[in-house]
């Protein structure tokens, strides 16, 4: 029985898929974890269910409940990975001197105006907001900023930002009260999205070891939310900041409850224990809240999803022969059979709406497949099956364990290279750690890239090749290729929105070339949310969720409870 008949099968029944972005399907920002610490092994739904009733509390008409996907062990921004700090997911108690607003454009936040850029890029200089207090009333001013930012660049700080993110900073400085200046070691023209790091407070943490600090589950920041308690294990309590610089803060009460167990989140909304689940849940899941006059299902575009052949896998070396492989995948019949109809297909390493978006046309083309890898010299034999001189063309794809969803993806590409004589094997691995060193062996996977924001923040080290030979988990694709690196570099080379689209435009034609990254479709991101909630506007898009939707809260500040 192939995939797509046994999947036809299925669409009658609620399957409950565990999406756990750390050992399923990996993404492709580097070795990042789940911000909420939460690995393959977690609580079953009976367990999360019982665990709610004895420490949660049904919602009132002060508190609103959200639900996700796992229990963060650091709040502090200092410590946010790639999802965190620069993709606009921080922690509400935390402002930032730009912020995105819902059409992904960035706004001054703590900063009084937009930053001034030197005609060469290398200094960029904030004027900050004067009637700014941090939750005890302390004022803010060009201390913190500096304060936060030169945390970073502390070699005795154990966070992954300074070489993941902030490479090019050299250098900042108050230059006033309420005035900082950075200094950049070259242009980077995505420096004001790396603006968006959440400031702390100077007067609390300069006599502090950041790495151990209780503030880092305990914060104080300047944002519209206070941290009321901290229950580790079970959920952490926010009140909304009366002086926040922001405007008014509607609710007064924000209960988020850690429930890693999507059957969990489905059972504690259909129980109004939940009001939201900002974790999302597959398709099939989402579509029983549908026509539920209780709930609304917030779609908001995803990741990228995408299959990763890495070169060094000696059997698939030849480009051509990647190619092929690419063209025998039938993506719509992967997005209806897999997803639901939850997705659109991919057309390069950006999404259709992304201002660097490029299509490349990968098309479903099998009978195309079979003559590329004829001329390759992968015939048929007997049975149906590639081979040259003596070896069958097959190769693995990994997969994390209880990942259901991206095993379902695998075997119905496993049906199209079949169909071509191409043999895949299905691997299963039991952690991220696994599949990452699998992966650098040249195990093939599917990859999602967040590419939401400004290009330059995550795929210079997804494709150039000074990071072939990084830490698993980076430049999966192993790609190294003069193209590529040319592409890259004119997108950094430039603020020039224009010409750094055409710089991306030729990095896709480049990766369409090399073979080694296959792009399948961008994924729909589905949350659920109790009609009892208004104010939602969701974002245009978003990258990865690991743990809970920022294109779903971004604006939580402004939700307010129906009266």
């Amino acid at each position: 029985m192939s995939i797509r008949t046994e999947l036809a099968m299925r669409r009658e029944l609620v399957v409950i898929v565990l999406m756990g972005a750390t050992v399923g399907v990996l993404t492709a920002c580097g070795d990042q974890g789940d911000p909420g610490g939460s690995g393959p092994d977690r609580t079953g739904a009976d367990d999360q269910t019982e665990q709610h009733d004895e420490g949660g509390e049904v919602p009132d008409d002060e508190t609103l409940v959200i639900a996700v996907g796992g229990e963060p062990d650091n709040l502090n921004p200092i410590f946010g990975d790639i999802f965190g700090s620069i993709y606009g997911d921080h922690w509400p108690m935390f402002s930032s001197l730009l912020s995105y607003d819902g059409d992904l454009e960035l706004q001054p936040d703590l900063a009084a105006r937009m930053p001034e850029v030197s005609a060469d890029g290398t200094e960029v200089t904030v004027t900050l907001r004067d009637d700014v207090a941090f939750h005890d009333g302390e004022p803010f001013d060009a201390d913190d900023v500096v304060f936060t930012y030169e945390s970073i660049l502390d070699e005795e700080v154990a966070t992954g930002l300074r070489e993941q993110l902030y490479d090019s900073l050299e250098a900042v400085e108050a230059t006033g009260d309420h005035e900082v200046s950075f200094s950049l070691s070259r242009r980077d023209p995505a420096f004001l999205d790396k603006l968006t790091l959440g400031i702390v407070p100077e007067h609390l943490l300069a006599d502090e070891d950041l790495n151990t600090a209780e503030f880092n589950l305990d914060p104080v920041g300047t944002g519209p939310f206070e941290m009321e308690t901290f229950d580790g294990g079970e959920r952490m309590v926010w009140t909304g900041y009366d002086d926040f610089h922001g405007g008014e803060v509607a609710l007064e009460r924000v209960v988020v409850s850690f429930l890693g167990d999507a059957n969990a989140r489905v059972s504690q909304l259909e129980a109004g224990a939940v009001d939201v689940d900002a974790a999302g849940q597959p398709p099939r899941v989402a579509e029983r809240f549908d026509g539920d006059s209780e709930h609304e299902v917030v779609t908001i575009p995803g990741d990228q999803l995408a299959l990763t052949i890495p070169t060094t896998n000696e059997q698939i070396d030849d480009p051509e022969v990647r190619r092929a492989i690419g063209m025998a995948i039938d993506r719509d019949a992967l997005i209806d059979g897999v997803y639901a109809g939850a997705a659109r297909e991919a057309e390069g390493p950006f999404a259709p709406d992304h201002w660097a978006h490029h299509p490349v046309d990968a098309g479903h083309d099998p009978e195309e497949a079979e003559a590329v890898l004829e001329a390759a010299g992968w015939t048929r034999d007997n049975e149906g099956a590639r081979t040259r001189d003596g070896d069958q063309l097959s190769f693995p794809i990994v997969h994390g364990h209880g990942d259901e969803q991206t095993l379902d993806a695998i075997l119905s590409i496993r049906d199209d290279l079949a169909d071509v004589g191409v043999e895949v094997e299905p691997e299963e691995q039991p952690g991220r750690q696994e599949l990452v060193e699998r992966v650098a062996d040249g195990a093939a996977s599917l990859q999602t890239l967040g590419n939401a924001y400004d290009p330059e923040l995550a795929i210079y080290r997804e494709f150039h090749s000074e990071h072939a030979d990084d830490d698993p988990g980076t430049n999966p694709g192993h790609v190294e290729d003069p193209h590529v690196d040319a592409a890259l570099e004119a997108g950094r080379e430039t603020g020039d929105r224009a010409q750094r689209a055409e710089a991306y435009a030729d990095l896709a034609e480049a990766l369409a070339e090399q073979g080694s990254w296959h792009f399948l479709a961008q994924l729909d991101n589905q949350l659920v949310v109790s009609d009892r909630v208004e104010g939602v506007d969701p974002a245009r898009m978003e990258g990865h969720i690991h743990g809970w939707s920022r294109g779903l809260l971004w604006n939580l500040h402004e939700w307010r409870l129906e009266e």
